[in-house]
């Protein structure tokens, strides 16, 4: 259910902020940074730096991969705002090759480090009480270190957080083109938003 509180219900300071978003993007901002302004003592400082850092911080991952891991992660948990904004920014970063071969991961396509990963990302999304030791074993054999393996997970909490929030909320965008301009809004913006508008 979208609350309307989530559109009117801003400080002034973050009302500002989202018009001049609104401006620069030609579309309506991001529904997961209005949460943030509104909600920042849920979703505010520490929040906005885990997102950023999971996403655009130092990886062995790049910031293509990650993307198309919070799209898959998306898809598992049917969001369909997130998957369309998040299938974007993969299309922007990595081209259009990836996002199309999603629906056939298994396959091996994506090489075994993808793979193995989309595999416990799966699990970890669908059947957490399933997750094994020999899981994170069988993913170090494709060849990932225990820290690429815990950045991607980063990645599969934060859109299991975020999946869940934009279905609860009702998060849409209007067009197609709201879409990508949302799209391109995040890879532009590597996800960080002013710490003085998170108070």
């Amino acid at each position: 259910m979208r609350l309307r509180v989530l559109d009117q219900g801003h400080r002034p300071r973050q009302r500002l902020a989202l018009r001049l978003m609104r401006l620069l993007s030609r579309t309506a901002p991001d529904p997961v940074v209005q949460v943030s302004l509104y909600r920042p003592e849920l979703f505010g400082q520490a929040w906005m730096r885990f997102v950023e850092s999971a996403m655009r911080g130092p990886s062995e991952w790049t910031e293509g991969e990650r993307e198309l891991f919070g799209a898959f992660v998306s898809r598992l948990n049917a969001c369909e705002f997130c998957v369309g904004v998040h299938e974007g920014t993969t299309t922007l970063l990595l081209g259009p090759g990836d996002v199309d071969r999603l629906d056939h991961w298994r396959d091996g396509g994506f090489g075994p480090k993808v793979t193995a990963m989309f595999a416990l990302l799966e699990k970890v999304t669908l059947k957490p009480d399933h997750v094994r030791p020999a899981d994170v074993r069988t993913v170090r054999a494709a060849g990932l270190s225990d820290t690429a393996i815990l950045d991607a997970l980063y990645v599969g909490f934060l859109f299991n957080t975020v999946n869940r929030l934009a279905n609860a909320l009702d998060f849409r965008w209007r067009t197609d083109t709201d879409r990508m301009r949302l799209a391109a809004g995040l890879v532009r913006s590597r996800y960080h938003v002013p710490d003085f508008l998170l108070r």
